[in-house]
C-alpha cells in the first residue's frame, strides 16, 4: 500500500528527517540539503512555513522517505 502524500509544516519534515536534532536545527539543516540539491534548491529562497503535498512527493523522490 502507498504511503499517503499530505502537506507538511518545514519544522515537521525536517525534524522526520532529523529526530535528533532541535526544531531550529533540523530546519537548517533541511533546508542546506535542499539548498545542495539541484532540483529542490528552489525550495531554498521559499518564505512559506509549509510544503504542499506535491512538494512533499518531490522531495520524497529526491531525498528518500524519512
Amino acid at each position: 500500500m502507498e504511503k499517503m502524500i499530505r502537506s507538511f509544516g518545514r519544522t515537521e519534515l525536517a525534524q522526520l528527517y532529523f529526530p535528533g536534532l532541535t526544531p531550529d536545527g533540523a530546519w537548517h539543516k533541511l533546508r542546506a540539503w535542499l539548498h545542495l540539491n539541484p532540483r529542490l534548491s528552489h525550495f531554498y529562497e521559499l518564505r512559506r512555513r509549509t510544503f504542499t503535498p506535491a512538494e512533499v512527493q518531490l522531495i520524497y523522490a529526491e531525498l528518500g522517505e524519512p
